[in-house]
């Protein structure tokens, strides 16, 4: 699944914000995810769904491209991944907050 999503941050406070839900993810589920710069490598299972994917956060933009089985489309894997994506780029909920979910 690929997904773009707008935000309204500076590059370094989305890259800080879709950080902290991928450290979410790799204590909560065991993913493993490794940062290079702006780019994020995520693998493992979240939620008994595999995920191999990609995040890249650039000016005003997110793109994650994430591949999970056909199955796991079928049952909500895409609208769990966007509902937390929506929810860490939420300005609503500070940076503080989502770092204190982990």
């Amino acid at each position: 699944m690929k997904l773009d999503k707008q935000h309204s941050y500076s590059q370094d406070e989305a890259v800080a914000r879709i950080r902290a839900l991928t450290d979410y993810w790799d204590t909560r589920h065991g993913t493993r995810t490794v940062w290079q710069g702006n780019s994020a490598q995520i693998n493992g299972k979240v939620k008994g769904i595999s995920f191999d994917g990609t995040f890249r956060v650039e000016e005003g933009r997110l793109f994650a491209d994430v591949k999970v089985g056909f199955l796991a489309e079928k049952i909500g894997g895409r609208a769990y991944v966007e509902r937390k994506l929506d929810d860490y780029l939420n300005p609503g909920n500070s940076l503080e907050s989502l770092q204190g979910r982990i």
